[in-house]
């Protein structure tokens, strides 16, 4: 069963390898996600929070954006600075 699936793989990894580099990202997400459905599924329940904090860590929500895109985002960010109140007397 290895053999016949190490053989499938290699493949579809030659035919993948022909399409345009964003389809292959593309591809390569799914394949990916697919990967870890099927080891959760394996693996016991666990809570609803470790099963999104896994989604979470897993997941780029910024990639593929534009840098003005990000340049944004980061100074936004930075624009939180943990400064002390100042106090109004």
């Amino acid at each position: 069963m290895v053999g016949s699936m190490d053989k499938a793989l290699e493949d579809v990894l030659r035919e993948v390898d022909s399409l345009p580099e964003e389809e292959q990202r593309r591809i390569a997400r799914v394949l990916e996600e697919e990967v870890h459905k099927a080891r959760r599924a394996a693996e016991e329940p666990r809570g609803r929070w470790a099963r999104l904090a896994e989604r979470l860590s897993r997941e780029s929500p910024l990639e593929g954006r534009s840098e003005d895109f990000l340049r944004q985002v980061r100074e936004f960010r930075d624009g939180f600075l943990f400064a002390e109140p100042k106090s109004v007397d």
